[in-house]
């Protein structure tokens, strides 16, 4: 298991204890989306940073005509 070295754990203490004190009062419910939404932002940020593409899909499209048209 990794250990940490007394000076990162104290500033990992630290950090836990004003993210504590700063979430006390905060419902976890909304906790939970503000982290959802940090975490969709961070993926966007970086999809825009790789450069991915865009892909528009026509799924809901058909290029058939339906079977009673076929029939007529």
């Amino acid at each position: 298991m990794l250990r940490l070295s007394p000076e990162n754990y104290h500033r990992a203490k630290r950090v836990v204890r004003r993210l504590d004190h700063a979430t006390g009062e905060i419902n976890p419910f909304l906790f939970a989306v503000a982290i959802g939404l940090v975490v969709l932002y961070i993926s966007c940020l970086v999809a825009l940073v790789i450069r991915l593409p865009v892909v528009n899909s026509n799924a809901c499209v058909t290029t058939s005509a339906p079977p009673s048209a076929a029939k007529g």
